[in-house]
């Protein structure tokens, strides 16, 4: 309360000094604000503008809800399939909110679940997606929370009265230690004059933000492709036999100059790099090839979940199999990773949608661990029947069925 109430005196202040800035930060919320398919840091950053996303498509009557994730998110190199274009809000019965981006791991995953559970509305169906670069050994919580950590996000997280006093010092615990949130020991001149400049930093990115949206008509992140094809619903969704079997040929022409089934515009440019880097940088001390700490911050994730009520779908996204061979990361040390996720999963009572058997499909991922026009097709599935009917159905469909793969 203290927070709203010193960030509602400096916009107000702003508002009449500083040339209407509250009228431009509250335009993140506009009805023709741009709708972003896969946020900037900045946008991830401001929960006007996430919170705003959510409420615009719920007041259109659209059924949607979040996914959370880090850069699988982005639609633009994944094709018509991906998520964020096919499921994109208002196109189908059921819509997928693209929330995240790279950078974006599981307390930023946390927060935001708890923030978006205290929406009037809110979603009670989620995605979560967690990504297995998270927990290696080349992870920089400290260096990449900050940039996407937002105070406002934080702010509504811990005013949700559903979660316990417990589960707040612990977020707030681990957000200090990454170099954001609450400080321990702070005292209470350090907090007013913090919370001031917080409450003036957000305003001023919103500002900027909203004035970007409103000069460019667009969000500088990934827009939703709007000329991409629409398959025909069939009872109100994709004719996913129609996706599936575009998805798969669209995946293999991208695919046809290496052995991996990469797209081979990124095979060409990228991956002698990628391998050389990874071989360079991946060092393991012992058998820690992953954090304990960022285990700790997906559990807190799954807390958040069973406190407010929220039923996540946990999706296990692979890897390429042939490519992780060539570095530390083997096929032995990801099924222990893939098998903390199911536990972990388990442990709380919640699905998940486990793709980690493709990990040596030839045309699932375009790249080390993004998925093709295939790989989107079955992500878009598994989320589209979660949230239809609370079961995600991780099957193929179409020409892909027939054909066993």
């Amino acid at each position: 309360m203290r927070r709203r109430i010193i960030a509602l005196a400096l916009a107000a202040t702003l508002a009449v000094g500083g040339g209407g800035a509250y009228a431009w930060e509250s335009r993140l919320t506009d009805e023709d604000a741009p709708f972003v398919g896969y946020p900037t840091a900045q946008e991830v950053s401001s929960w006007q503008l996430m919170r705003g996303q959510y409420e615009r498509s719920a007041e259109r009557g659209e059924s949607v809800a979040p996914v959370f994730g880090s850069s699988e998110l982005n639609p633009g190199p994944a094709g018509f399939s991906h998520p964020g274009n096919l499921l994109a809000p208002g196109t189908y019965d059921v819509g997928a909110l693209m929330a995240g981006r790279a950078g974006c791991a599981d307390l930023w995953q946390a927060i935001e679940i708890g923030a978006f559970a205290s929406v009037a509305d809110a979603p009670r169906r989620v995605v979560l997606s967690p990504s297995i670069q998270w927990f290696m050994t080349y992870r920089r919580p400290a260096r990449d929370f900050p940039d996407v950590y937002s105070s406002g996000a934080f702010e509504a997280f811990m005013a949700n009265g559903d979660i316990s006093d417990g589960l707040k010092r612990r977020v707030a615990q681990r957000a200090a230690e990454y170099g954001a949130g609450e400080p321990a020991n702070e005292g209470p001149v350090e907090r007013i004059v913090r919370d001031v400049d917080e409450a003036a930093k957000t305003l001023a990115s919103d500002v900027r933000l909203a004035h970007d949206l409103a000069l460019d008509g667009r969000s500088s992140g990934v827009a939703v492709d709007a000329t991409a094809p629409r398959p025909p619903r069939a009872t109100g969704g994709p004719d996913w036999d129609a996706v599936f079997t575009e998805a798969d040929r669209a995946a293999r022409a991208q695919a046809t100059g290496n052995d991996l089934g990469m797209s081979d515009a990124w095979y060409g440019k990228h991956f002698k790099t990628w391998l050389e880097g990874a071989n360079k940088s991946w060092k393991v001390r012992g058998d820690e090839y992953f954090s304990s700490q960022e285990f700790e911050d997906f559990k807190m994730v799954l807390d958040v979940c069973r406190e407010t009520g929220v039923e996540p779908l946990i999706v296990i996204q692979p890897v390429k199999g042939a490519a992780y061979d060539q570095t530390v990361y083997t096929c032995e040390v990801r099924q222990q990773y893939y098998r903390m996720v199911r536990d972990a999963a388990a442990d709380a009572g919640f699905q998940v949608a486990d793709f980690s058997g493709h990990e040596y499909d030839r045309y699932f991922l375009r790249d080390y661990s993004h998925p093709s026009e295939l790989g989107s097709a079955y992500y878009s599935k598994a989320i589209y029947t979660f949230l239809k009917t609370g079961y995600a159905d991780t099957g193929p469909s179409g020409d892909v069925l027939l054909a066993g793969a």
